[in-house]
């Protein structure tokens, strides 16, 4: 290709991809994305939630059994035990239901070779099939979920004399995680000085991003001085740059062993500047309790200062 010679057309290149804005970032969405998901079994039936599992299975199952009952009918006098002179359609549909679960009530068996090379092929089939499901099935019930609920919103106000970002976190089981770990990152939209747009993850820096032991609530703070990304911008701005707050977070769960995820996004809208929340710790006399109601309740701070 000469210097200045434009490339042609590619035949085989891929269809236009349509951006979702999802978690803060944007990401590339084909419109014909679900066929993807055929490609990855495994990833589907670890995904879809219960009954889309069991759906699937049921299909997987009755889509089997029926073309084994297909092939059967190709030699309609290959089973014995029927009812007539030849095999009907849900006699050697329930054939292979037997065949297929290693049943064998002993009422059909196979006479024909052909017949008894579809059963072998079936058995093997069978066995496979079953120890994948089985496989699937304790996948999904092995695997932990974290539980973790965020607060709604996101409060900004004076907090030791700093301008001060919070939000909150609950574990929900109330079982003890182990080593977990906040990160919070500023997604905001940049121009580079060529005019180049971005859509650009600045860290924002915690005064504590790990807990060796996590079981009731945690608030997470921000200090919005000279070293945050935050300072120096208005809401106007965060508006205008389309910011978001990601939340990531990440533990042990101490029952299994494993660790687990889980991931938030706040909006510019969510953050209530001049807005603190509500102490949860309550005292009656000498004896002390948490108020799960307070999770998201807010009051005003006066002091404040919006940046």
């Amino acid at each position: 290709m000469t210097p200045g010679q434009r490339r042609a057309p590619s035949t085989l290149a891929a269809p236009p991809l349509r951006l979702v804005k999802h978690g803060g970032i944007f990401t590339a969405v084909n419109p014909s994305d679900w066929l993807r998901h055929w490609r990855h079994p495994n990833h589907l039936m670890l995904a879809v939630p219960w009954a889309g599992f069991f759906g699937l299975v049921a299909a997987g199952y009755l889509l089997l059994n029926l073309l084994f009952a297909l092939l059967y009918l190709i030699d309609p006098h290959g089973i014995a035990g029927v009812a007539g002179r030849t095999t009907t359609f849900s006699e050697a549909f329930f054939f292979s239901v037997q065949t297929l679960g290693s049943i064998g009530y002993g009422a059909f068996h196979p006479t024909s070779l052909y017949t008894h090379l579809a059963v072998t092929v079936e058995s093997l089939l069978g066995l496979i099939v079953i120890a994948l499901m089985t496989g699937m099935a304790f996948s999904r019930f092995s695997r932990s979920s974290a539980r973790i609920l965020f607060s709604d919103g996101v409060t900004v106000h004076d907090y030791d004399g700093r301008l001060t970002l919070m939000f909150r976190v609950a574990n929900e089981r109330r079982k003890t995680i182990l080593e977990a770990r906040v990160q919070a990152y500023l997604a905001i939209d940049e121009r580079t000085t060529e005019g180049h747009r971005m859509r650009r993850l600045h860290t924002m820096t915690l005064s504590r991003d790990r807990s060796p032991l996590f079981l009731l609530t945690w608030t997470l703070m921000h200090p919005i001085d000279a070293h945050s990304p935050l300072h120096g911008l208005t809401p106007q701005d965060l508006a205008a740059r389309k910011a978001d707050i990601l939340i990531s977070f990440s533990g042990i769960d101490e029952t299994l062993e494993r660790p687990i995820y889980a991931h938030h996004c706040y909006s510019f809208t969510d953050v209530l500047v001049g807005q603190g929340f509500v102490d949860m710790m309550q005292e009656e006399g000498e004896c002390k309790s948490f108020d799960f109601a307070n999770f998201n309740q807010t009051y005003t701070c006066p002091s404040a200062k919006p940046s």
